[in-house]
């Protein structure tokens, strides 16, 4: 079954389709440490690194935040958008030339911590769903306490 059956068979009609995205690989073209790696491996890490990006999928809509992996066999988790707590992005040097980047969500759902990997446009990406947990809270009447103890 392809990512697109699943998206289309568990969004409820009440749910908008905000975006879905998985890794990228264009970072390879700028990392020098990907390119010996793929001259030693005989061009089986491009491959490689590629399906263990692609075969990730990230959908987002107004309500949740879906992950969805694997190959031969699918797992697919959620997080309500209420109960993200936290985002941020980060980016290396080659990152910000292959305009790729990590988005950590940290969450109070039983997922945890999830970690977006060589997302593209990862600014636009985390900005998008920012907006979309705050609506989520709003709509709940949610509010995250923050501890003062440090």
């Amino acid at each position: 079954m392809r990512n697109y059956d699943i998206i289309r068979n568990i969004i409820n009609p009440n749910e908008e389709f905000l975006w879905n995205v998985t890794g990228s690989i264009a970072d390879i073209k700028y990392n020098p440490v990907y390119w010996i790696l793929t001259i030693i491996t005989l061009g089986i890490f491009p491959i490689a690194l590629y399906y263990k990006r692609i075969f990730r999928s990230y959908v987002l809509t107004n309500q949740r935040l879906i992950i969805i992996t694997g190959i031969f066999s699918k797992s697919v988790d959620e997080i309500e958008l209420f109960r993200v707590v936290d985002s941020a992005t980060d980016q290396s040097l080659i990152d910000i030339w292959a305009n790729i980047g990590n988005i950590a969500i940290n969450s109070t759902d039983k997922t945890g911590s999830v970690y977006m990997e060589k997302i593209p446009n990862p600014h636009w990406v985390r900005d998008v769903l920012r907006q979309q947990y705050t609506l989520a809270r709003q709509k709940k009447g949610t509010v995250v306490l923050e501890s003062l103890a440090s």
